[in-house]
């Protein structure tokens, strides 16, 4: 839980950046009047600007980028994205406990909704399954291990 909240630190300030740059860049002519008459904005688009959509599409572009590295390269590579390195733990493979590659690394990431979809249930597996792993670690052939 630690690793991934370390993990998605960067991508939540981004996502805040990208939201708070459009809001920063609008067009003020496009706000409501705050009367009670007025109910919506007096332009017909959202008041965006074009360099505030560029900028939301920057920081966007950037938490791809940021997920495609950590999760992709750095833990396809060594086991360990970020967060997982901090905690001193790597995702490997479960036959040859060596790192797993960029696909599969980012496969494995995209299958943790199998985790999701049974209420979470994919989350709590590890804590009575005799390997230790989530539904997206069964369908990837993977393991979590501490290094320490």
């Amino acid at each position: 839980m630690v690793a991934t909240v370390v993990d998605l630190l960067p991508v939540v300030v981004l996502a805040v950046v990208a939201v708070a740059l459009v809001w920063v860049t609008r067009n003020p002519l496009c706000d409501g009047d705050p009367s009670v008459r007025d109910l919506g904005p007096q332009c017909g688009d959202s008041g965006a600007t074009t360099l505030g959509l560029w900028c939301f599409v920057a920081c966007w572009s950037a938490i791809v980028g940021y997920a495609l590295w950590n999760v992709g390269l750095r833990q396809g590579r060594s086991g360990s994205s970020l967060g997982k390195g901090l905690l001193g733990i790597r995702v490997l493979d479960a036959t040859t406990l060596q790192p797993i590659g960029f696909w599969r690394s980012v496969i494995r990431h995209l299958t943790h909704l199998a985790d999701v979809v049974p209420v979470g249930v994919g989350f709590l597996w590890p804590l009575w399954d005799r390997r230790s792993q989530t539904f997206a670690d069964k369908l990837s052939s993977t393991v979590v291990s501490g290094t320490r």
